[in-house]
């Protein structure tokens, strides 16, 4: 398998990327592959649509500078709390009509506290049952070919860790011959060691195997590129302010297989990134461990 940066240069017409799902914790976390989605939904017209597990109350401390803009005082806990949701819902809605992301599933679980802790959305208050079940009664439904994710590295957020384990869990839970691929996605290309603790059916390497270029100019004379989109679907996550420290920053996206995930995992995932680059895939060395 390859590891490849894809330099994207056009606009030919191409097949559809097909159907995509990404599983999130929180309502702005399609950070991690926004430019992606957005060449897969906009660009080739492939179906995304999102499942976001939380309601983002947890995100008040960062409302700063959105209290002013929505009128409340956001960033004390109990009103922060309990208008929060409904605000960020709306966000992620907006966000995603950026994208190109077609349907969204809200599940409203608890967000209580970041830490780094795997088992923290369930041990406050997820309803892991019900996240599993609502994935793979999607994967049936809609048969998609492909999840997306966010990393699960032991240093990042609970939630995301959590997210992508329930999602490698459900994929289990359907027939083989109707799995999708699950992919992990970071804006760090430092090598993913997983957590040895963690019993889940997930099968990673070391290694990314692609990365996706935010500053791939594009359009009339080249004047645009796809760091523009991701900054405006940060804009559009007012409510968090760490979020729109992160305008310009992270100039790829980095992602990992799960090899695990799907029999056919590393031909669909080449067949993938084959068709969003047009081929234009240039090797960048692997390393298979």
């Amino acid at each position: 398998m390859l590891c490849c940066t894809l330099l994207l240069s056009s606009f030919a017409v191409a097949q559809s990327p097909g159907k995509t799902l990404l599983v999130v914790a929180h309502p702005d976390d399609e950070y991690y592959f926004a430019a992606t989605v957005y060449r897969m939904a906009t660009q080739l017209h492939g179906q995304v649509d999102e499942l976001i597990i939380t309601d983002g109350e947890g995100g008040f401390r960062y409302s700063t500078l959105a209290e002013p803009y929505y009128k409340k005082s956001l960033t004390v806990e109990a009103i922060g709390r309990e208008d929060l949701p409904a605000i960020r819902r709306e966000e992620a809605l907006n966000a995603g009509r950026i994208l190109g992301i077609k349907e969204h599933f809200f599940l409203n679980q608890k967000d209580d506290a970041f830490t780094t802790d795997e088992e923290d959305g369930p041990k406050h208050g997820w309803d892991a049952a019900l996240i599993r079940g609502k994935i793979e009664t999607l994967i049936k439904k809609e048969h998609y070919q492909y999840v997306f994710s966010i990393l699960p590295r032991t240093t990042t957020h609970g939630h995301h860790q959590a997210a992508t384990a329930l999602a490698a869990l459900a994929i289990h839970d359907v027939p083989e011959n109707i799995r999708p691929v699950l992919f992990g996605f970071d804006t760090d290309a430092t090598d993913f060691i997983p957590s040895r603790q963690v019993q889940h059916p997930q099968g990673w390497r070391s290694t990314y195997a692609y990365a996706f270029d935010r500053t791939t100019k594009f359009g009339f004379h080249d004047a645009l590129s796809y760091q523009i989109v991701v900054d405006w679907m940060i804009a559009e996550h007012k409510s968090q302010g760490l979020l729109q420290t992160m305008c310009g920053k992270d100039p790829k996206e980095y992602v990992w297989v799960d090899f695990a995930s799907a029999p056919n995992a590393n031909a669909a995932a080449n067949s993938l990134f084959g068709l969003l680059d047009f081929g234009a895939i240039h090797q960048a060395g692997f390393s298979d461990h």
